[in-house]
């Protein structure tokens, strides 16, 4: 009976020292603070296209204006964590086509996949000017 006393003992101290001993789970990483202006690169099935665009961030809600070749446009978006997601409408020729970006946030740079409405899929990266 004694042994096996002891025995339990040491199986409890020995839990008791691994739960201890475990690391904590690192905590959900913080948002960004994506505000300024950065360059945009969209790869589609055209090439790649860059363009200017300014962030204002406020809490998780983003907002700003991308300024490329075929003028400017605003936008609305969040970011939560690393995650980032964006979208904005242009007129094409007459028709509303709705851009979708959603990606990653890793310092300096914004990275992910953009989708053109019915047009398909490319990818997006962007970098903190």
């Amino acid at each position: 009976m004694n042994k096996t006393r002891a025995w339990i003992i040491a199986v409890a101290a020995i839990v008791v020292s691994a739960c201890s001993t475990t690391p904590s789970q690192p905590s959900a990483p913080k948002g960004a603070d994506l505000t300024g202006n950065w360059v945009l690169t969209t790869e589609s099935q055209m090439g790649a296209q860059d363009a200017q665009m300014t962030v204002r961030q406020t809490g998780s809600a983003l907002a700003g204006t991308i300024t490329g070749q075929a003028g400017s446009v605003d936008y609305q978006g969040t970011v939560t964590g690393a995650a980032v997601a964006f979208d904005f409408t242009i007129n094409v020729q007459g028709t509303d086509l709705k851009l979708d970006y959603t990606g990653t946030v890793e310092g300096d740079t914004m990275k992910g996949k953009a989708v053109f409405g019915q047009f398909g899929e490319g990818t997006f990266t962007a970098k903190r000017q």
